[in-house]
């Protein structure tokens, strides 16, 4: 598998995230619900002092391991009949009274939703530093002037901080559905197999059951649903939506990066060091591979996360889907950790080519000046759509045949009826025509911190971090 791979798999997952998607750590999240739940009997005295630090003390990985409960489950056919079985076998008389009440998904939801929380503390700081490198890059490029594009065409010049700004806006939308999403992922799942909880009433007793139903969720630092989330496919759909809304900003950028970095236009580039290459035959070539690895991250997010969008349970439970949620959630966590990381390396080194970028915009005399000597030949003429087919058809000339825009421009006999030499002259500086690309860039700037406050503080009361 190519998340095991020693040549590709940091490509696919940071080493951090990997280890919270191991074998060794879902399965100590299933025991670590388990626990709780004796804890809490033992609490609440249906469980002997005894069989309760017995439980608990081996609801761990090196005594409940994978290999054992791998072989059960070739048996059974069932994983958590498996795991009880084997706790049984290991811990015989304290064995017998695991796993009281509890149904298999309890366990599974549980323990998935302790993972996530493992990953998303992980992915959450790491979108913060992304986001602050964006904003840093935007800063400081804020005023830097080049040729915005629409459809692959240079249209009216904007900065290259704004540009970068808008990402950076982006990545702070996704903190924001990641909080309110979080809320509703870290929750306690305790309610049997039915979801109506009877098993629970029985062995806990109904007029203890909300005390019993605290104490857990005490234990695991989780939040007590309203009603039975086991049918809620939403939740989990949500997430991976969010993560692979991630990867696609991300996928963007890297396109963003790499247009900019081919060889005629040549506006930014990937940091470089020396020993690396890019080609096993071209010596001379200098390619944006991690930018565009992360549009292909992407896609495989995209199609993982459709998994869990199409998931339709029937009646109060079946198992469709765990095989989404088990195998679409982990990789999304890694595809996004992968791409976060090493989107926030290049660009924090980012080289940012500002004399190309002008050179670039004023190609031919400068034609994405077009709109702006328009705007101001109509304001004068109070003839737009005279303006308009004027400015057209010296620029259209000026594209097809060569030549000097600004040049032509001021040397137009209908447009000096109307502006003076030094009008013109303002009308065609780049400088003049950005609008509000460096306020924009501000408010981001000012948005980010006041943003970054609420959301540390609850990120902090939901996840612990």
């Amino acid at each position: 598998m190519i998340h095991t791979s020693q040549i590709y798999q940091d490509q696919f997952g940071t080493r951090d995230m990997r280890a919270v998607w191991i074998e060794d750590e879902m399965l100590q999240a299933w025991l670590d619900v388990e626990a709780a739940v004796a804890q809490a009997q033992g609490e609440l005295e249906i469980l002997t002092l005894a069989d309760t630090q017995e439980i608990v003390r081996n609801c761990n990985t090196r005594v409940i391991t994978p290999e054992l409960v791998a072989a059960k489950y070739q048996e059974t056919g069932h994983v958590i009949v498996s795991l009880v079985k084997v706790f049984r076998e290991v811990v015989p008389k304290a064995g017998e009274r695991f796993h009281l009440g509890v149904t298999t998904q309890d366990v599974l939801d549980t323990g998935l939703t302790l993972q996530i929380r493992k990953a998303l503390c992980l992915l959450i700081p790491a979108l913060f530093s992304l986001e602050d490198a964006l904003i840093e890059l935007a800063i400081r490029h804020r005023n830097t002037i080049m040729a915005g594009r629409s459809e692959g065409q240079q249209g009216a010049p904007i900065t290259f901080g704004y540009k970068i700004a808008v990402y950076a806006s982006e990545i702070g939308a996704h903190l924001e559905r990641l909080n309110e999403c979080t809320r509703r992922l870290m929750l306690l799942t305790l309610f049997g197999a039915m979801g109506v909880q009877s098993s629970y009433s029985l062995v806990v007793g109904k007029e203890r059951l909300n005390n019993f139903l605290q104490l857990v969720s005490q234990h695991l630092n989780l939040e007590i649903p309203n009603i039975c989330p086991h049918q809620r496919t939403d939740r989990f759909a949500e997430l991976g939506h969010i993560l692979a809304l991630i990867c696609s900003t991300l996928g963007k950028l890297g396109l963003e990066i790499r247009d900019l970095q081919r060889t005629e236009v040549g506006e930014v580039s990937e940091p470089w060091h020396p020993d690396q290459f890019s080609s096993s035959t071209l010596p001379q070539k200098q390619n944006p591979e991690v930018s565009e690895w992360w549009q292909g991250l992407a896609r495989l997010a995209r199609g993982a996360s459709a998994a869990l969008t199409e998931v339709h349970q029937q009646h109060e439970r079946d198992i469709t889907r765990l095989a989404p949620e088990l195998h679409a959630i982990p990789n999304l966590f890694l595809f996004a950790s992968s791409a976060v990381k090493d989107s926030t390396r290049i660009i924090t080194g980012l080289q940012v080519h500002n004399v190309r970028m002008w050179d670039n915009l004023m190609r031919n005399g400068g034609l994405t000046m077009a709109e702006s000597v328009m705007l101001g030949l109509a304001a004068k003429s109070g003839r737009k759509v005279w303006a308009h087919q004027l400015v057209h058809d010296v620029a259209i000339e000026i594209a097809s045949s060569g030549g000097n825009f600004s040049d032509a421009v001021a040397a137009h006999s209908e447009v000096a009826n109307y502006l003076e030499q030094v009008e013109v002259e303002n009308l065609l500086r780049p400088e003049h025509y950005i609008g509000t690309a460096v306020d924009q860039v501000n408010s981001v700037h000012a948005f980010s911190k006041r943003r970054r406050k609420k959301l540390s503080k609850e990120f902090g009361e939901t996840l612990g971090i």
